[in-house]
């Protein structure tokens, strides 16, 4: 055996675990909700260049030489100084932003990162902006946290209140997300929001059939966040009597998001 067919040989080990389901009347492969699967995933994204920037990146604004900004920074750069000026109760980051300057602009990187099309409709990042404003910082972060899980910051944020504003049901849960997993890290509320796109909702009927013994069809959790959830929670719940450890939400999203996008 030479050193490639060896190399490749040896790779199988690092390979994700699949299982193959009966779904409308089709065989179809799966990946296995596994903590060693996420691991390898997370592990996987941390080293890949298009995505660096949004799990681990910090990068900031950078401008051309006309003084116009070419990168907005990244969502990452902008909540956490949203954290430090929520948590030391002061006007402006350390950077020298206000609190408005930072909304408007994790909002911006999000949409960006994400590729969401929030302004698709001419009006979106705007309006959501201004909803976000028309909160105070302690209620914002209060909804956010939602300890009784009601998710109407998710809900404001996505319905629409201007005439030609779209649905923005994808973004919100980014946004609510990516604030979460840094203004709230170390604690409970850090992996309070399932991310919601293209690809967790072309997959996600499947493993709502494996593990739930349920057919749903895709649509019927569109724009509806409380549903969506559920059925996520209920699936992991299940993956982990027969697996032995729970993965977190934010570990689903990553492991489904990860082996279904090109496929």
């Amino acid at each position: 055996m030479n050193l490639i067919e060896n190399e490749k040989k040896n790779s199988e080990k690092y390979k994700l675990l699949e299982e193959v389901i009966e779904y409308k009347n089709q065989k179809v492969k799966i990946v296995k909700l596994t903590s060693d699967n996420v691991s390898k995933v997370e592990a996987m994204i941390s080293t890949d260049s298009d995505y660096k920037k949004t799990e681990i990146g910090e990068d900031g604004i950078v401008y051309k030489q006309d003084g116009t900004i070419k990168y907005i920074g990244s969502s990452k750069y902008w909540i956490l100084q949203l954290k430090e000026i929520i948590d030391n109760n002061i006007l402006y980051s350390s950077k020298g932003f206000s609190y408005e300057d930072i909304i408007g602009n994790i909002i911006i990187a999000v949409d960006n990162e994400n590729s969401t099309h929030l302004n698709s409709d001419k009006i979106g990042r705007i309006a959501v902006k201004n909803r976000i404003l028309s909160l105070s910082r302690k209620e914002f972060k209060q909804l956010l946290k939602d300890k009784k899980k009601e998710y109407k910051l998710l809900n404001f944020i996505q319905t629409p209140q201007y005439k030609s504003e779209k649905n923005h049901f994808s973004f919100a849960t980014k946004f609510c997300h990516y604030v979460s997993l840094i203004l709230f890290k170390g604690t409970e509320y850090e992996d309070n929001y399932s991310i919601y796109d293209n690809v967790l909702q072309k997959s996600l009927s499947k493993y709502i059939k494996r593990y739930l013994n349920l057919d749903i069809d895709e649509k019927s959790f569109k724009n509806n966040y409380k549903k969506y959830i559920e059925y996520i929670d209920n699936i992991r719940s299940q993956a982990e009597k027969i697996y032995g450890k729970k993965i977190s939400r934010n570990g689903f999203d990553h492991l489904l998001w990860y082996y279904h996008k090109g496929r």
